[in-house]
């Protein structure tokens, strides 16, 4: 996620100079990384250095481009330190976030943060802040954005389309233009926008390649257009480019979502057998019943005819 240095906070602890930590954390300088941690996340910020310079190169092979500012690595050591930071600025669904203007990322310890892969939540942040310094700090449009860091960080968890599936089905794809709008979306929207932002970089790199990634940033970055960079690098104009990749997420992936049915079918069938079985059960106590019903009226009709026909005799 990138965040724009115009919320307040951010910019207050960021240009005084300070760390958002609540105790004065350690720091590890090695290249053009420098993380910032609490003396438990000591492995955590050798990892991350490891991390980043792996993904770094393939960023600038990619790009053509050699990144050269020096990145700020903030490691929150406790929930409570995150949310302090967050707070009233950010959703709650909040993993990490990058500020590009300050070339900073601020990430939650692994030690306390169970949900996230560390490793992907570190080249999803360092893809922003390197597209951002390759464009210059102008606007990337944050479907673009966030379909790349996703799919730099190889973060699996966008690539199941289930809900991608569902919002084709039901015609209630985000248009990409709203992605921007993404920080007020709730979880469940906000899950939908990344999945897309992923599914519409997927198929612009499967159809054009890096290249053509490289030759839209390029034209952002000297300030044409988002439609023109798209007829620049693609041949297409960018609303044909949407429809193009809506018209393969309808064909493909309309009905993926009854795939999920697989998950509840076995639980289905278990529910019909124990309800089979109650069925048959309370069947057959009522058979039980009513044989037991039976034989004590056929029990009473044989006593009272014996008694008939014992009175005849007595008469006779």
């Amino acid at each position: 996620m990138t965040l724009k240095i115009g919320h307040m906070a951010f910019l207050f602890f960021l240009l005084i100079g300070g760390v958002p930590c609540q105790s004065a954390p350690l720091s590890l300088h090695e290249g053009m990384f420098h993380v910032y941690y609490d003396a438990v996340d000591s492995n955590y910020a050798r990892q991350a250095v490891t991390v980043l310079r792996s993904a770094v190169e393939e960023l600038e092979f990619d790009l053509q481009y050699k990144l050269c500012e020096e990145v700020n690595i903030y490691i929150s050591p406790s929930r409570k330190d995150f949310l302090s930071i967050v707070s009233d600025v950010l959703p709650p669904w909040t993993g990490a976030f990058a500020v590009p203007s300050r070339q900073v990322m601020y990430l939650k310890s692994p030690r306390w943060d169970k949900n996230n892969s560390f490793e992907q939540v570190l080249v999803h942040e360092l893809t922003h802040l390197v597209m951002h310094d390759f464009v210059s700090q102008v606007h990337i449009p944050r479907w673009l954005d966030e379909g790349l860091a996703i799919y730099y960080a190889r973060e699996k968890r966008w690539k199941t389309d289930t809900a991608l599936s569902k919002a084709a089905a039901t015609r209630s794809l985000v248009p990409l233009d709203q992605i921007e709008d993404i920080l007020k979306y709730h979880r469940a929207k906000a899950d939908l926008a990344y999945q897309q932002s992923y599914s519409a970089v997927s198929y612009l790199l499967d159809t054009y390649d890096t290249e053509a990634v490289r030759e839209i940033l390029e034209g952002l970055k000297d300030g044409l257009p988002l439609n023109d960079c798209f007829i620049q690098a693609t041949g297409s104009s960018y609303a044909v480019f949407e429809v193009e990749w809506a018209n393969v997420i309808t064909k493909r992936h309309k009905w993926l979502w009854l795939s999920e049915l697989e998950e509840y079918l076995w639980i289905i069938i278990l529910g019909l057998f124990v309800l089979a079985f109650f069925y048959r059960f309370l069947r057959n106590r009522q058979t039980i019943r009513r044989w037991e019903e039976e034989g004590k009226r056929a029990e009473q009709e044989s006593t009272l005819i014996d008694t008939e026909q014992w009175g005849d005799e007595e008469e006779s």
